[in-house]
């Protein structure tokens, strides 16, 4: 057995993710760090768009306006390589205004089609601002675009690649008919101004001069590549779910026990919220703690924290637990130390366990700091000498 050669992304380095998975949830995790950064108090909603985006699942941001809801939302998809499709509705927002104008060369041989070119229809990550102010016409559509990722454009219809919608408001409708259009939304959060008592932390943030970390490119923006996104999307249905099940029917059955208004819908796709969060945290085997983000998914304000306290106790935490990130000062250390460990002669047996936690170091590397050129450097050379071991 030999190391994949350094850079490729390849190999073991936890059970149930190979190379190219850590690789891809390294990626999105230290995109939401590298956003972060600008913002103060946010933390909580990165995370919840992180979820989103691996779940395929939708947002809703209630609050105020001026909370920087919209350029949270923008910097964020900007990292997944796609610009936002972003509209302020109103109660006079015309479909147009989303789904593109009307073809007129179409039109006139007779077919009603719309031109979709940098449209919602488009679009992989959608932010719509007082998003319950659309007219029947846009409601209909959108519950379409959002439930089965479906454009009826023409005489049928048309896949789009909608991976998130994230809706804002100042609060959740009244409205009956918007009831289930809200519900299309799994996870809500509540964005309040940022504390009086972290105003400081708030204005030095914007006065501090810019620190991008090893993680991020020249631009100072760390980027998700559509590839990664695609394997994130369909990896999640591999998370082995059994570790996590009796907590969450124990805390469904709670939920509604206590009154706790949770549709069909939610229930089920709440299993891929929990999914989501084992495989950010680097586990194919989900575990009770992974429940938290489910501590979003409650339909009626009035019921949200009654939703956080029950997850609280079933989850054992209020939020993600992430890997400790090592410095690379530590990784190449742990790196040396390997590979003194081998001495004069070892057998292929000795020499292939090092190669395999050389590797584990490699791939933290590329996913936390892959633009320190000197310490990978080293590490390939280690491993190269390492190599050498093998028998020919």
């Amino acid at each position: 057995m030999t190391a994949p050669p350094a850079g490729s992304g390849a190999g073991p380095a936890r059970p149930g993710w190979d190379g190219d998975d850590l690789k891809a949830i390294r990626t999105l995790r230290a995109l939401g760090r590298s956003v972060q950064r600008h913002f103060t108090g946010r933390r909580q909603a990165l995370e919840l768009l992180e979820v989103a985006v691996v779940a395929q699942e939708h947002v809703l941001l209630l609050g105020p306006p001026g909370t920087g809801k919209t350029d949270l939302v923008s910097r964020f998809a900007a990292g997944l390589g796609t610009h936002p499709f972003i509209r302020l509705l109103t109660r006079f927002t015309e479909p147009a205004e989303l789904f593109g104008p009307m073809d007129v060369s179409a039109f006139r041989d007779g077919r009603h089609e719309v031109r979709t070119e940098n449209m919602l229809p488009e679009a992989s990550i959608v932010f719509l601002d007082e998003v319950f102010q659309c007219g029947s016409p846009i409601l209909n559509t959108l519950l379409t675009v959002m439930n089965e990722r479906l454009f009826r454009h023409g005489g049928g219809t048309v896949p789009v690649p909608l991976i998130s919608l994230v809706g804002a408001s100042n609060a959740l409708p009244r409205d009956p008919s918007l009831l289930a259009f809200a519900d299309r939304f799994l996870l809500r959060l509540h964005v309040a101004p940022v504390a009086e008592s972290r105003l400081d932390e708030l204005l030095a943030a914007h006065f501090a001069p810019p620190q991008p970390d090893a993680a991020q490119r020249a631009d100072g923006q760390t980027y998700v590549d559509k590839e990664s996104l695609d394997r994130l999307g369909r990896q999640v249905a591999r998370v082995d779910l059994s570790g996590a099940s009796a907590a969450y029917r124990a805390l469904i059955r709670e939920l509604l026990g206590q009154g706790v208004t949770l549709s069909d819908r939610r229930i089920i796709r709440g299993t891929r919220l929990v999914a989501a969060a084992a495989m950010l945290d680097e586990r194919a085997l989900a575990v009770p703690g992974d429940l938290w983000p489910l501590r979003h998914f409650w339909s009626d304000p009035v019921h949200e924290p009654v939703v956080a306290e029950a997850v609280s106790r079933f989850a054992g935490t209020e939020g993600p637990r992430r890997p400790q990130e090592r410095p690379p000062h530590q990784l190449i250390t742990d790196a040396r130390v390997l590979f003194r460990q081998l001495g004069s002669s070892p057998s292929p047996s000795a020499t292939e366990a090092t190669l395999r936690g050389l590797n584990t170091l490699r791939l933290e590397l590329e996913g936390h700091h892959p633009r320190d050129e000197a310490v990978y450097h080293e590490l390939s050379t280690i491993i190269t000498d390492t190599l050498e071991f093998l028998p020919r």
